[in-house]
């Protein structure tokens, strides 16, 4: 299996490599990996069956509605509204759409499913320990 989290934490800093140098809309894209497999993480520490693969596989949307976490206001909602991976084809950002706003969101949305990563581990630990119970 693909270590989603240390992926994560690569794309991540690529993301701010890039955002730093003014590249905004490979930081976006790569920004969406980020929490794509920030989501992956989620899902397979909760035993949740996803897509690993083709078009499903990067769906943001598809993969935050599995996850069965609920809409993301602000910025995050921003960001799962208009990140896919036909960026990858871009040449820029669609008009009126600002890419820090996007950046935002990703790191907001990314820092979400970490906190719920966490909580999920932690249940699932104390279940193991009997616990909670």
């Amino acid at each position: 299996m693909t270590n989603f989290c240390d992926v994560a934490g690569l794309r991540a800093k690529e993301t701010q490599i890039l955002a730093d140098a003014g590249q905004a809309l490979g930081a976006v894209y790569l920004a969406g990996y980020v929490v794509e497999c920030r989501l992956k993480h989620f899902l397979h520490v909760r035993g949740i069956p996803f897509p690993r693969s083709g078009r499903e596989g990067h769906n943001l949307r598809g993969l935050w509605e599995t996850a069965c976490f609920p809409k993301p206001p602000g910025h995050g909602g921003l960001f799962l509204a208009h990140w896919g991976t036909e960026l990858r084809y871009a040449t820029e950002l669609p008009k009126g759409v600002d890419a820090d706003d996007l950046l935002k969101g990703g790191r907001d949305l990314a820092g979400w499913v970490s906190t719920r990563i966490r909580d999920a581990g932690s249940k699932a630990r104390g279940r193991s320990r009997g616990v909670g119970r």
